[in-house]
């Protein structure tokens, strides 16, 4: 089955939001088509039961049970029949926490940084950790609603709170491993920061590596190690979501979002489109219109 990306954007400003969210796929129809972001996620369901689906996993849930999903590994909620399933979900990017932050302060992002097939992504509401987890996560949807002096403090402390509580669960207690790995990443920051606002341009791997102050070819062997997938496996990722936002939007001829995305090869991207989306960029964008004028 296809998966696809979910086009969210967060405030450059401050990368968190919160998300009243129903499910609609039910588990009778099988697993739903799965999707990722670039942002890390923590759910808690409200109401209801299902099963939510990772990469070769599935795990039954329940109201109280909280979820994990990094920016990397494809994921899908379904709920069971007659059935009335919400989850509040919680996004935010690793940014949020990293401006001005050592390594020690950095390990709040250990449990988002795990590795997929071995990984267990829910946490039971009934046992200890949920019971400390859901009055934090329901005091950190309180100030995501709401406006009082101090708000993106307060969230910031809560969340960190959270992954606190997280990094004890999965028994991350800032091994010298662990914080070898966390070195690695936060390393390769002022590459990514870099990339994502310049990817539309041509782009030197040797320059770029030199903003780590790396050799190009150990900052290729980190890139991948890091971010599980090439350096321009990540760059093309980029040019083909900007492609698609632009396709949206409805402005410029599909041509002219491809060409401004950053791809000097259609065929490419036109390949890679009807490979995620199922259908060419023209019935989708067709389909988007559609899908607008009924509402």
């Amino acid at each position: 089955m296809q998966s696809f990306f979910w086009d969210y954007r967060l405030d450059a400003s401050f990368p968190f939001s919160a998300l009243d969210y129903w499910v609609t796929d039910s588990v009778s129809d099988g697993p739903p088509r799965l999707h990722w972001h670039n942002y890390y996620e923590l759910g808690l369901c409200t109401a209801g039961a299902g099963e939510f689906y990772f990469e070769g996993k599935a795990y039954p849930y329940r109201a109280g049970d909280i979820f994990l999903a990094n920016d990397l590994e494809r994921h899908g909620a379904a709920t069971l029949p007659e059935q009335e399933t919400h989850f509040h979900f919680f996004l935010f990017l690793p940014e949020l926490l990293l401006e001005g932050a050592s390594v020690r302060e950095a390990e709040y992002l250990l449990p988002f940084r795990y590795e997929g097939a071995g990984f267990c992504n829910r946490i039971a509401g009934d046992g200890d950790v949920g019971r400390a987890l859901r009055p934090l996560l329901a005091a950190l949807w309180e100030e995501a609603l709401g406006t009082r002096p101090g708000r993106e403090r307060l969230i910031r402390a809560l969340l960190r709170l959270v992954l606190a509580e997280l990094c004890s669960y999965f028994a991350l207690d800032g091994s010298a491993s662990s914080a070898a790995a966390l070195t690695d990443y936060l390393r390769l920051r002022p590459a990514l920061a870099y990339i994502d606002a310049h990817f539309t341009g041509r782009l030197n791997q040797k320059e770029i590596a030199a903003l780590c102050f790396l050799s190009e070819s150990r900052f290729r062997h980190l890139f991948r190690q890091q971010m599980r997938m090439s350096f321009q496996s990540y760059v093309t990722k980029l040019r083909y979501l900007e492609a698609r936002r632009r396709i949206a939007s409805g402005c410029g001829s599909i041509g002219e979002a491809v060409r401004e995305a950053g791809f000097s090869n259609a065929y490419s991207f036109y390949r890679m489109f009807e490979e995620e989306e199922g259908v060419t960029p023209l019935a989708w964008r067709a389909g988007l219109h559609r899908e607008k004028n009924q509402q």
